[in-house]
């Protein structure tokens, strides 16, 4: 006999497809800071501003491979404009790809975090409706620079129509690079084509936590 519902007893809610937060993440990454016209740029959340000077603003655009020291291990490109929020300064992630759907779920349903999915190679993603940004870094002869721990933040986002702040933890060791970026002429970052670089680094090993 084929047990029936009884509509009289609550259904439970079955358990979100992405751990909860907050997610530990170790890995290394290749990041740029631009300096972009505020005209350019991406909406931002309600209440939220870019940190602008003389009409320009400060992006920052990283390669992020996770590996499985950390809770899950996923390649990751984005953008992240540095915004005013409250009293303090912010990030708030305008463009980001990733190559598990775990993470797009739970970017999406924990904070806000407007994540897609991208084919990624060495410093290279692209969509199936083409490519969208590749990278080249090389590391200057400079000092290794470890990061004061933790380095803290927030990343502020849209989650459920109201403007969220969500913490984020950081620490690691970082190199002074030298970066060259071919932004795609018609892909979802060709904002960033009227940036002017400011400066590279190489994390080779970092530890990140995300969410409170």
């Amino acid at each position: 006999m084929t047990a029936q519902h009884d509509p009289r007893r609550p259904t439970e809610p079955a358990d979100p497809p992405y751990p909860p937060e907050p997610w530990d993440l170790c890995g290394t990454g290749a990041i740029t800071t631009w300096r972009v016209p505020v005209a350019a740029l991406p909406g931002l959340p309600s209440g939220v501003r870019a940190a602008e000077v003389r009409g320009t603003a400060l992006v920052t655009t990283a390669f992020v491979r996770y590996d499985h020291r950390g809770l899950m291990a996923y390649d990751e490109l984005l953008a992240a404009v540095v915004v005013r929020h409250g009293r303090g300064l912010a990030l708030s992630i305008t463009d980001i790809w990733v190559d598990s759907e775990t993470s797009v779920a739970g970017g999406r349903g924990l904070w806000g975090i407007p994540k897609d999915l991208a084919t990624f190679g060495e410093q290279y993603a692209e969509t199936a409706d083409g490519p969208i940004a590749s990278a080249s870094f090389s590391s200057r002869r400079a000092p290794a620079l470890r990061l004061p721990l933790p380095l803290r933040g927030s990343v502020v986002q849209t989650l459920d129509g109201r403007t969220v702040a969500s913490p984020i933890r950081a620490g690691g060791t970082v190199r002074p690079a030298t970066a060259r970026w071919d932004l795609a002429t018609d892909g979802p970052l060709a904002w960033l084509r009227r940036a002017r670089p400011v400066t590279s680094l190489l994390a080779r090993d970092f530890s990140m936590r995300f969410g409170s």
